[in-house]
């Protein structure tokens, strides 16, 4: 009896064992990313497209390099969903990095308040770009990259 529950709590330990970290998902700007949380209970999606240099000004900012904006769109498609903006940032093919302007507020940006189940909300991610210029998107919680777009 003792080497049966030995046995079964040796083979739920390595069923429960939590997974390496897979590979970010990638997809060409205008995919949809899923990012999810909680264990399935929040669900959210970004989708980014049009990432270019931009004409826009960013009042109160001072801007060391040139400003470079991307469209976001965010859905909460599971649970409510509050968007961390500052968890993006834009990357050169160098793999120079530049965080998202998340400080600076414009009425183009993108909102970072919750959204309900279903609920949806779009904008714009500015960059200060100081060197090469950016040919990526990433969504990176401070140790890996969740989500890119290329």
């Amino acid at each position: 009896m003792k080497a049966a529950a030995l046995a079964a709590a040796v083979s739920l330990s390595i069923v429960s064992a939590p997974t390496a970290a897979a590979d970010p998902s990638v997809d060409k700007f205008g995919g949809w990313g899923h990012l999810v949380d909680n264990g399935g209970a929040v669900i959210t999606i970004w989708k980014i497209s049009d990432l270019k240099p931009s004409t826009d000004t960013v009042p109160g900012y001072p801007l060391a390099g040139t400003l470079w904006e991307a469209t976001a769109k965010v859905r909460a498609a599971k649970g409510s969903v509050t968007p961390i903006i500052p968890e993006f940032n834009t990357r050169a093919a160098n793999g120079t990095n530049y965080p998202v302007l998340w400080q600076a507020a414009t009425p183009a940006g993108i909102s970072g308040a919750t959204l309900q189940q279903g609920d949806s909300s779009w904008g714009k991610l500015y960059f200060d770009v100081t060197g090469p210029a950016p040919t990526q998107v990433v969504y990176n919680n401070g140790v890996e990259d969740l989500l890119v777009w290329k």
